[in-house]
């Protein structure tokens, strides 16, 4: 499973990010409690991650303990998450606006960001966000966004 970089962790992030503050722990425990019960084993999930340039099943990286959840603290709503696939391409960054929402919002921005590591181009693109629909996270209350681009 995805590991999560708290204070016990002896990894470093990318610039800009740093440890999981302990009162965001739980939320993002909760978020992967989610994505291992409803998304990890779904065939249309899986199968759509499979279509990106990467061409890994969401299993397959959601199994992996070398992808770190990392924290931005960025509070603005302007970023919901953010990798860098090519200088670090095992460390998702969860902003702290995200994290706030709670764990529906953690767990839709966590398939997002594996996405983008998995060859979702950024900039205008959907095909992130498309990810998160294709995981059967919609519904008339989100956390799919039919507008989010990047």
């Amino acid at each position: 499973m995805l590991s999560i970089n708290d204070q016990a962790a002896v990894h470093i992030g990318p610039i800009g990010s740093s440890k999981v503050p302990k009162k965001f722990i739980k939320t993002i425990e909760d978020a992967l409690q989610i994505l291992a019960k409803s998304m990890r084993n779904d065939a249309e999930c899986n199968a759509s991650f499979i279509k990106l340039s990467g061409k890994k099943r969401f299993r397959e990286l959601f199994d992996d303990p070398n992808i770190w959840l990392n924290y931005d603290p960025d509070n603005t709503g302007r970023l919901w998450g953010w990798v860098i696939p090519a200088g670090h391409p095992k460390d998702v960054v969860l902003s702290q606006y995200t994290l706030n929402m709670g764990r529906w919002t953690v767990a839709a921005t966590i398939v997002h960001e594996l996405a983008h590591l998995n060859g979702a181009p950024g900039a205008g693109s959907h095909e992130a966000e498309l990810r998160v629909k294709e995981c059967r996270m919609k519904s008339a209350l989100g956390p799919y966004e039919p507008g989010v681009t990047g």
